[in-house]
C-alpha cells in the first residue's frame, strides 16, 4: 500500500529539481531503481509519484525508454475559487485597484489574496512557495521588479497559471493586460497641438526596463520627431527630481516651454507641486488620474481599471479552462481623456 504522504514527497522533491533548472525540456529523469535508492523509498511510492506526475503533464512515461520531462506551455485546468495577487503596495493605484479588485472576485464566487512584492526574494521564488501552498492561479504587478524567463516556463508546466498587469514581460507565458501605452501618449500630445502647444517637453523617469514607461518614451519621440525634449527623473527620488525640475523651468528658461507631458501620476504629481512654487505658465499633461488636490487644470489620461479588472479574470478564466488551446496574449486596454476640474466646477457653481 502507497504512503500517501510519502508519494507527495517524493513528487515535490521531482518538482523541486524542475524549478531549478536540473532538468530541460525533453531530459530524462533517473529511472525508478535510482530514485527508490536515491529517495529512500519503495518503488510502489516512486511509481505512484510519477504517475501524478503524468497526470498532470510534466512527464512522459515511455516503456521500455524511462521517463522524460515535458515543459509545456498550455492552461491548466482548475477552479478559479482563489486568486493571488502580487503587487507594489506603495504604488499610488494600488488601493484603488486592489478595491476593485477585491469586489469583482467577490462577484465572481473567488477570494482574492494579497501578497506585497518581495524585496529581498526573487520573484519566481516567490510564486514557487505560492504554488507548493497549492495556490495555482496569481496576478503579478510588476512594477520595477525583474523576471526570469526560464522559471516562469517552469511554473507554467508544473501548474501555475499566470496574469502580468502593466507590463509585457509575461509572455510567451502568461497573458499581459496593459494600458494601450502608445495611445494614451498620442492623444495627449495631439490634445495639446490642439491647443496650440508646440514646446513640448516629456518628463518621465530613468527607468527603460519597465514596460509602460519604455512605450510612453518611445511614443513621445515618434510624436515629438527632431524636436523632442526630455527630462529624465530618477526613480523614486523625489528631491533630486524636483532639484532638476527646478533647474529647467526656474528663471531664465521663461517661454523654452509651453507644455509638458508627465509619464504617470508620480511625475505628474511632482511636477504640479513644483510649478506650485515656480508659477511658470506650463500646460501640464499627464498619463494617470492625479489626486484631486492636484488635478485641477491638468489634462489627463486616465486608465480603465475596471476593463483592466475583468480582462485579468478573463485570462485567469480561459486558462483554467481553455488548457491546451490556451496561448498567451498582450491585452491592450483604452483609457479616456478628462481635464481636471476646479472644485467649484464640480459643485456646478463656474460654467
Amino acid at each position: 500500500m502507497v504512503n500517501e504522504n510519502l508519494y507527495e514527497i517524493v513528487k515535490d522533491k521531482i518538482c523541486d529539481e524542475i524549478f531549478e533548472g536540473h532538468f530541460e525540456d525533453g531530459d530524462r529523469i533517473p529511472p525508478e531503481r535510482e530514485l527508490e535508492e536515491m529517495l529512500h523509498v519503495s518503488r510502489v511510492t516512486v511509481r505512484r509519484s510519477l504517475e501524478v506526475l503524468e497526470e498532470d503533464g510534466l512527464v512522459v512515461r515511455e516503456v521500455g525508454r524511462g521517463t522524460r520531462v515535458t515543459l509545456r506551455n498550455v492552461g491548466n485546468k482548475g477552479e478559479l475559487d482563489m486568486v493571488v495577487l502580487i503587487a507594489p503596495a506603495r504604488n499610488p493605484f494600488f488601493s484603488e485597484f486592489i478595491a476593485r479588485f477585491q469586489n469583482y472576485a467577490q462577484e465572481k464566487g473567488a477570494l482574492l489574496l494579497y501578497v506585497e512584492k518581495p524585496r529581498k526574494e526573487e520573484l519566481e521564488r516567490c510564486l514557487y512557495r505560492l504554488y507548493k501552498r497549492g495556490l495555482r492561479n496569481v496576478v503579478v504587478w510588476l512594477e520595477d521588479m525583474t523576471v526570469d524567463s526560464d522559471k516562469l516556463k517552469r511554473l507554467r508546466a508544473l501548474g501555475m497559471n499566470l496574469v502580468f498587469f502593466d507590463s509585457d514581460k509575461g509572455l510567451p507565458y502568461a497573458d499581459c493586460v496593459a494600458l494601450d501605452n502608445s495611445l494614451a501618449v498620442q492623444a495627449l500630445y495631439e490634445e495639446l497641438e490642439r491647443r496650440g502647444y508646440k514646446n513640448v517637453v516629456y518628463i518621465g523617469w530613468n527607468l527603460q526596463d519597465a514596460y509602460s514607461i519604455r512605450m510612453r518614451e518611445q511614443t513621445y519621440r515618434k510624436k515629438a520627431g527632431p524636436a523632442a525634449r526630455l527630462l529624465t527623473l530618477p526613480w523614486k527620488d523625489a528631491e533630486t527630481g524636483a532639484a532638476m525640475l527646478n533647474e529647467l523651468y526656474g528663471p531664465g528658461h521663461e517661454g523654452m516651454v509651453d507644455a509638458v507631458i508627465c509619464s504617470d501620476r508620480e511625475s505628474g504629481e511632482l511636477t504640479v507641486e513644483t510649478f506650485k512654487r515656480l508659477g511658470p505658465p506650463v500646460k501640464i499633461a499627464a498619463v494617470d488620474e492625479l489626486s484631486k488636490n492636484d488635478s485641477a487644470g491638468i489634462i489627463m489620461y486616465k486608465q480603465n481599471l475596471n476593463a483592466a479588472v475583468e480582462q485579468i479574470f478573463t485570462s485567469l478564466q480561459n486558462q483554467c479552462g481553455m488548457a491546451g488551446r490556451w496561448k498567451a496574449e498582450l491585452y491592450l486596454l483604452e483609457g479616456t481623456l478628462e481635464e481636471g476640474r476646479m472644485a467649484s466646477d464640480e459643485n456646478g457653481s463656474v460654467g
